[in-house]
């Protein structure tokens, strides 16, 4: 099993919030997911290429289909003729079905599931509203508009995140970032995001430029909407796993990120108290 960590190259600053922050981009085929009795991730999508109007209305019609029937109709199509396209279609994957289950397209292409957050998809549409808001949360944790590829940590309510408490997956014990919404929606699809770091009090207005910039790059059709610090939109259950809202509507299916504080402090300085705060954390 892999054990994916952020390397020597990342720099913690101001530009948290997994950006990547000049982290080394990951070997080919150690960009999706590795569980050690935690979930463990690599993001790395591209936001320019999740935001297109047209691969949101692709992701949209998998749903009215099981995964199987759906990727090879129109909406599978459009996301398997390209690159990217078939690196969503991995994540989608991944997410939404368990460790040992895989699809095969008629390309014959492989997909394997990872964290099981979706089992139902293989079989049916995804209707169910909490089964679609699990599966934003976790691509919306994927993206990264750097290019790099970096190793986050997810938690939240779904028994497919939890993990065991004497797990390496404690290293990661820098709160990131918590997002939640529903972009399966058929109607009036949803995405939002809030800061879910010590950092944000002391960076105020430029961590929330770099969080933006994490999840929606130079997309000019971003669908993202900034909720600020989690602690104002979120509450948590006794094992921390959050609940967050945006307006009236609540999502027990949101998914926060963690990041390790083992990383190297390289060039350009450090701002915003970093220091101090990895001293704190170390």
């Amino acid at each position: 099993m892999l054990c994916l960590r952020v390397n020597a190259a990342g720099v913690i600053g101001c530009c948290l919030l997994a950006a990547g922050c000049g982290a080394a981009p990951a070997d080919d085929g150690e960009t999706v997911l590795a569980s050690e009795q935690g979930i463990i991730v690599m993001n790395g999508l591209d936001p320019a290429f999740f935001w297109e109007p047209s691969t949101q209305e692709a992701l949209r019609s998998l749903a009215r289909s099981p995964l199987p029937e759906a990727l090879g109709g129109r909406g599978g199509a459009v996301l398997l003729s390209s690159d990217e396209g078939r690196h969503l279609v991995e994540r989608v994957i991944a997410c939404a079905l368990p460790e040992g289950a895989a699809l095969r397209t008629t390309s014959r292409r492989s997909f394997s599931g990872s964290i099981g957050l979706a089992p139902r998809w293989s079989s049916a549409p995804l209707s169910d509203s909490a089964a679609r808001r699990w599966m934003t949360a976790c691509l919306l944790q994927s993206l990264n508009a750097t290019g790099a590829h970096v190793a986050v940590r997810l938690t939240g309510g779904h028994p497919a995140l939890a993990g065991a408490p004497d797990s390496e997956a404690r290293e990661y014990s820098v709160p990131d970032a918590i997002m939640f919404g529903d972009l399966f929606d058929q109607v009036r699809p949803t995405a939002f995001a809030c800061a879910d770091n010590d950092l944000v009090d002391a960076c105020g207005v430029a961590l929330s430029t770099r969080t933006l910039q994490r999840i929606c790059g130079q997309s000019p059709s971003c669908g993202i909407t900034l909720r600020g610090h989690c602690d104002v939109v979120c509450d948590r259950d006794l094992a921390g796993a959050p609940t967050c809202s945006a307006g009236r509507a609540v999502y027990p299916e949101s998914i926060a990120s963690s990041l390790e504080p083992l990383v190297a402090l390289s060039g350009g300085g450090l701002t915003c108290g970093v220091l101090d705060l990895l001293s704190g954390l170390l």
